[in-house]
């Protein structure tokens, strides 16, 4: 579509009528005029073309029109946060002029200044908000009740009238779905789809974030039975063709809890110092076919999804956990990557193949790890074996200095786990240590997932890179601005920044007491990551190519990319099938990463929820803490095991307090609060509805 957005601007079709710039459409692009004609049409559905008149055809930006998400406030106004590109400020919609359009509807919005502010106005509604809405049950009588939202930024109450067939109770946590949009001051309408239970409950509470999310752990019956029909050991039949690595020390390395096991490794050493590496990635796309329902519902999750005590998976337990997990002393069917990698760390030399192995043991990072500080009791366990995990200790170093060599960004971003009771509840939160032996496995991945990308843009099949872009110019003077704070220059073009400067800047501020803030402020004016079919590198690991090729289990790009080696990589291109896969790809790439992102957001709300369960057995305890977030409302303080909480503008001392936005501060006339500041606060409530954790500052640093 991008393609046809970019000939109407070069030929100034604006104001023509469908049928005219399918025509021209057609010509310039060589494409079937029925295609052009559907594509024009699913354009308007998008809000990428707007009808103008009786039947003109227009882009938005030629009538003055953005498209955005809506982001709705409890108090009934809402901001639209524009989608094109750009660092353009979000704008006010006031309730009058947000027709009936709620909270993370896609809307085009036209923008006027209204006493000296930019003001928006809901012109069209391009797409509704579908997801569940969660809320709590308030009944008026047996044909009438509403249902309030915990997402207060929906700002209406839904009325939903068939609360009596499912039984609801008041104050019970319920899902519903919006039927019927009103407009003004009318109540959206809406029917209860399911009902979770007791407000407060954390199961239920954890529930009811899975719900919001769209997520769900059962399967629908033809996608169990498709998966139920697959047999659970690899026949002679399916070996034939396949290289055969059964003989080869292949071991797989993960947690303790791991069942989903996509990825096994094997490494050789040479007398000239040179490495045999296989990377045996499960071959998941043997058994997922095209389109199959399997392959549907893979599509639509996107992702497995890791809550604490539970996992979402992407496809069901029979091939998660079963004939596509690499399990020990099994017969497995992999893709595999055969690198050469000479003394320095450059892959000189692969191949991609199909093959068939038998891991000789599922070890774990406890194990190697041991086995790499020589624990005797380990080494002799597993003593076959040692010296392999030795070379790979070796191998691992050198891909590492590589990396850094380049100019490779490392943030040691702390993470946390959980040890809970039978109940689900939180009994401790903990920081979750990263060893060697993690550090060695992502290496070899990370040289997999390269050396794929760049074999496929070679031979440019139809694929999806995964991108993380140079970083917004603008973005990148504020930070260059910030650290100039502290004394340190970056670099001299913030439009052409490079990871080397970053990473250098990284290097100087270690163990310096600016580290922590220098390294949340840097991160977060990096851009994010995505998938995309065009390969525009991974700045974050200063990557000419990369993709995310080691995980077919748990993310469908994966899989896909897998297929696409099988398709055309590794046989014949058919012309007419690469088109086909290279437009599915286009769509594939925007619903992967939406699918990532609703999954990162359900993962850290579930992880929020678990930490104020713990909490709430905690208020009145004194901790030290670390400033995160500077708002005008007051300041967040993580504690050394990443619980996060607000510190409010009443539970700071008294001061006249205002927000200094690009200095990350919160400045009054006798305190200052800012990112990366070590304060001291007491545990004062925990409100598990909302997440919401309050500190109260004990003490902090008076301004000289």
């Amino acid at each position: 579509m991008q393609e046809i957005i970019d000939f109407i601007k070069e030929n100034n079709l604006n104001f023509r009528n469908r049928a005219d710039i399918a025509r021209a459409v057609s010509n310039g692009l060589g494409m079937d005029f029925t295609t052009a004609y559907s594509e024009i049409g699913q354009m308007v559905l998008n809000g990428d073309l707007v009808v103008e008149g009786s039947d003109k055809l227009a882009l938005p930006e030629v009538l003055g029109l953005r498209k955005g998400i809506l982001i709705g406030n409890s108090r009934g106004f809402a901001f639209c946060k524009f989608l094109d590109e750009g660092d353009t400020p979000d704008v006010f919609i006031p309730p009058t002029a947000l027709k009936n359009a709620l909270h993370q509807d896609i809307v085009l919005v036209k923008s006027r200044k209204v006493d000296d502010k930019m003001e928006g106005e809901v012109v069209k509604i391009v797409e509704r908000n579908n997801k569940n809405i969660v809320g709590t049950l308030d009944i008026v009588n047996d044909r009438l009740a509403f249902v309030k939202p915990d997402d207060t930024r929906m700002f209406k109450d839904i009325l939903v009238r068939n609360h009596k067939k499912f039984r609801a109770k008041q104050d019970d946590k319920v899902v519903c779905r919006i039927t019927r949009y009103n407009s003004g001051d009318k109540n959206p309408q809406g029917n209860i789809t399911e009902v979770l239970g007791l407000n407060g409950d954390p199961k239920i509470e954890m529930l009811a974030i899975i719900r919001e999310n769209n997520l769900y752990a059962e399967f629908e019956p033809e996608v169990l039975a498709e998966a139920r029909g697959i047999p659970q050991k690899v026949s002679e039949k399916e070996m034939a063709g396949r290289r055969d690595f059964r003989d080869l020390d292949i071991v797989t390395i993960d947690g303790e809890d791991t069942r989903d096991i996509d990825d096994a490794v094997s490494i050789e050493e040479h007398p000239d110092g040179h490495f045999s590496l296989g990377v045996h990635i499960a071959d998941v796309s043997h058994y997922v076919k095209p389109n199959s329902p399997l392959d549907q519902e893979a599509y639509k999750r996107g992702t497995s999804v890791y809550f604490p005590d539970e996992v979402y998976p992407m496809l069901p337990k029979e091939l998660s956990n079963g004939i596509c997990s690499l399990n020990p002393k099994v017969d497995r069917l992999t893709l595999s990557v055969l690198m050469e990698i000479d003394a320095d760390g450059k892959v000189y030399d692969y191949e991609i193949v199909e093959g068939i192995i038998k891991s000789r043991e599922q070890m774990t990072y406890t194990d190697v790890f041991a086995i790499l500080n020589d624990d005797a009791e380990t080494c002799k366990k597993y003593a076959y074996l040692v010296d392999k995990f030795k070379t790979m200790q070796k191998l691992h170093r050198i891909l590492l200095k590589t990396r850094q060599k380049r100019g490779a960004l490392e943030f040691d971003l702390p993470e946390c786990e959980f040890e809970m009771d039978s109940a689900g509840h939180v009994i401790d939160v903990k920081l979750h240590e990263r060893n060697e032996a993690h550090l060695l496995i992502e290496s070899f991945m990370l040289i997999a997932n390269e050396t794929v990308a760049a074999a496929c843009n070679k031979e440019k099949i139809p694929f999806l890179y995964r991108v993380h872009e140079q970083p917004d110019g603008q973005k990148m003077f504020d930070f260059f601005q910030f650290a100039g704070q502290f004394g340190y220059k970056v670099g001299d073009n913030p439009d052409k920044v490079t990871p080397k400067e970053l990473q250098n800047l990284l290097k100087r501020v270690e163990g310096q007491p600016c580290e922590s803030l220098i390294n949340s402020v840097m991160l977060r004016s990096l851009q994010k990551a995505r998938y995309a079919t065009k390969d525009l590198g991974h700045f974050g690991i200063a990557a000419v190519d990369y993709c995310h090729f080691t995980s077919p289990i748990r993310r469908y790009p994966d899989l896909f990319i897998h297929r696409m080696i099988k398709k055309f990589y590794l046989r014949n291109k058919d012309k007419k099938e690469m088109e086909f896969y290279a437009e599915f790809a286009e769509q594939a790439a925007l619903d992967t990463s939406e699918r990532e992102k609703l999954a990162e957001v359900a993962e850290r709300e579930v992880e929020d929820l678990k930490k104020a369960d713990y909490m709430q057995n905690h208020i009145g305890e004194v901790y030290e803490g670390v400033v995160t977030g500077c708002t005008n409302f007051g300041v967040f303080v993580a504690l050394p095991n990443t619980v996060e909480g607000m510190c409010s503008l009443e539970n700071l001392p008294t001061d006249n307090y205002v927000l200094l936005e690009k200095l990350f501060k919160l400045a009054g006339t006798k305190h200052d609060y800012q990112l990366g500041q070590k304060v001291k606060v007491e545990v004062v409530s925990v409100n598990l509805r909302r997440r919401q954790i309050d500190f109260k500052m004990l003490e902090d640093k008076p301004t000289s």
